[in-house]
């Protein structure tokens, strides 16, 4: 592929550049290796603070400090990787770059988080290349030329560079970056990025050996996103879209026939595609089915799942334009009464205006903005809420992928406003202001990061953000818990109950602080209860059992502690603490028969 002679690419002269250069033989990659260095540096001039932050233990000790296989690359751990549903996922590859890591920096969070930097970091390079690409990119029917970088300019490379370094730096993106248990975020958008880079080269290719080995690019490249996280799943309908546009494959943006491609091939290209999606899917329902992490109907109706996913999409879309008072847990509203349903109107209003203004200036070809639109509809969707996993109502590591188009249409629209032909003080404010978001940006996903940077901090962060929410006050008594403070941790988990008295899980550790404190008349009354309550339900109702049995065992009351235990045998064989605990009361029944019963 060759660059067009300077004369037909040459920027028309202004009196306001930014950095503009005559092109001439040799001086777009060495320019583009130039912004690379910039945007890298920026990235990680945004990011640096998370180098000292500690393992956030949320997920991150289930993923990383307690789980024994990635702790080593064996055949048997690699098996593991491949068949586990471990934390209600399917996702190997993730377990794999975890492994990696292990291997090379132990437990050392300096390095696990360097790793999700430098990942993040070339993912802000593939935007960036991305952008050139489809920019650059234009059918010709001329078969001795690809049609790539036809016109690579100033202009292009302007664009380019907007958008990856507002990708780069946004303060939204600090919750896929900088928590360790979300390494499958950076990781699956580092793959979707080369398969679309592959797909658009597939697209220019004009002999059948490079289209083949372009399409099998895209597969592999597709099926590594899969397994690294299975947000994945859109992707052939992305792709679909892109046929519209920017490609021009199809006659709905286009009416030259040598550049039209049959509806039929479109879809045959694609059927690999959706059948990786398929399987993938399947085998993600599976594994948060098996996990108990997806919320039946009957405790979160469909009308509230529809609402909060209406009431999500402009929620992201919020953020990414004032992205602040972000959080890292966003609380379910409760629903509870008619007002609380009202305003959750406005973002379905919202939702079908701007369906209807991308809709009418698609008549305008102005298609890019319902291409945006639909693309970030279509990569949200397996997240939106309708099946509901786990309690958030929102995460910010959900538009990771799907604000993609948004930096590329502002990347867009200032290169145009700075090389059009528009006055002077419009194009130094534009420069300005675009300076200013810059550093504001980089000010807030540092702020945003250093709430990452241990547990304690996190936590109270997040309980000052949702006071109401149960989840915070509950994590914070087990951080005091675990530091030995069990009297702040009883005030914790009190204050979590009172948040959601029906719910099962703000009570589990309650009574071990009062078995840590010796209050075992108060444990007993917490356990009893529970006991009574979840005894078909609860998940861990041979917790309950083993907690009995070592409140009885503490009190000298060894047969009851043995029916106790005995019953938490009865339910989970292999619960180990119940298992060594009643060994243990045998082992006294042995040594004294006087005194206590043969078990």
């Amino acid at each position: 592929m060759t660059l067009k002679p300077e004369r037909e690419i040459k920027a028309k002269p202004h009196k306001f550049y930014i950095g503009n250069m005559n092109i001439k033989k040799g001086e777009i990659p060495l320019k583009s290796l130039l912004l690379i260095f910039l945007l890298t540096s920026i990235t990680f001039l945004a990011y640096y603070p998370a180098l000292n932050n500690g393992f956030q233990t949320w997920d991150t000790r289930s993923y990383v400090i307690d789980n024994p296989n990635i702790k080593a690359l064996t055949w048997e751990n690699i098996q593991w990787m491949f068949t586990s549903f471990h934390m209600s996922n399917w996702h190997p590859l993730t377990w794999l770059s975890h492994a990696i890591d292990y291997a090379w920096f132990g437990l050392n969070p300096w390095g696990h988080h360097f790793v999700s930097l430098v990942i993040h970091s070339l993912n802000t390079i593939l935007l960036f290349m991305l952008v050139i690409v489809l920019i650059s990119f234009k059918p010709s029917a001329d078969k001795s030329s690809s049609g790539l970088f036809a016109r690579i300019d100033n202009k292009t490379l302007l664009a380019a560079s907007v958008a990856a370094i507002l990708f780069g730096i946004h303060p939204q993106h600090v919750e896929s970056v900088v928590w360790v248990a979300e390494r499958k975020d950076v990781l699956c958008l580092f793959f979707i990025l080369l398969a679309l880079l592959s797909y658009v080269f597939y697209n220019a290719a004009h002999t059948i050996n490079a289209r083949f080995g372009w399409y099998l690019s895209t597969l592999l490249c597709f099926v590594l996103a899969l397994l690294a996280k299975p947000m994945a799943v859109t992707f052939p309908v992305i792709l679909l879209l892109m046929d519209v546009y920017p490609l021009n494959r199809t006659r709905l943006s286009t009416s030259h026939q040598h550049n039209s491609v049959s509806y039929k091939r479109l879809v045959v290209e694609k059927i690999p595609f959706f059948m990786l999606t398929l399987f993938s899917a399947t085998i993600t329902f599976l594994a948060q089915h098996q996990g108990g992490s997806i919320s039946a109907l009957e405790y979160m109706g469909i009308q509230i799942r529809l609402l909060n996913a209406f009431n999500s999409l402009i929620f992201y879309l919020s953020k990414f334009i004032f992205p602040i008072g972000l959080s890292p847990f966003y609380p379910y509203p409760s629903y509870s009464s008619f007002h609380e349903y009202y305003p959750s109107l406005i973002p379905v209003i919202a939702f079908f205006l701007i369906t209807f203004v991308c809709g009418y200036l698609w008549t305008k070809k102005k298609y890019y903005w319902l291409m945006a639109w639909l693309f970030y509809l279509v990569t949200l969707s397996p997240v939106i809420g309708i099946i509901q996993v786990g309690a958030q109502a929102a995460a910010d590591r959900y538009v990771y992928l799907p604000t993609i188009p948004f930096y590329i249409l502002i990347g867009i629209g200032i290169a145009r406003l700075l090389y059009n032909q528009t006055r002077k003080v419009i194009k130094w404010g534009v420069f300005i202001s675009f300076l200013f978001i810059g550093v504001i940006f980089v000010q807030l996903t540092q702020k945003q990061t250093v709430i990452w940077k241990n547990d304690w901090i996190f936590w109270n962060y997040i309980a000052a953000y949702a006071p109401d929410a149960p989840l915070p006050h509950y994590k914070l008594g087990v951080i005091c818990s675990e530091n030995g403070q069990y009297e702040k941790a009883i005030e914790y988990y009190h204050l979590a109950i009172s948040k959601d008295p029906n719910n099962y899980m703000w009570y589990a550790n309650l009574p071990m602080a009062y078995i840590d404190l010796n209050r075992l008349q108060e444990a007993l009354h917490v356990l009893k209860p529970l006991i009574e309550l979840n005894i078909k339900t609860a998940p861990s109702q041979d917790y309950l059992y083993y907690v009995e049995g070592l409140i009885y065992f503490k009190q000298g009351l060894l047969q009851k502690a043995q029916d106790s235990l005995r019953k938490a045998l009865e339910i989970n064989q292999g619960n180990q603490r119940a298992q060594e605990l009643l060994l243990e009361i045998a082992s006294i029944f042995r040594t004294k028969p006087s005194r206590f019963p043969k078990p």
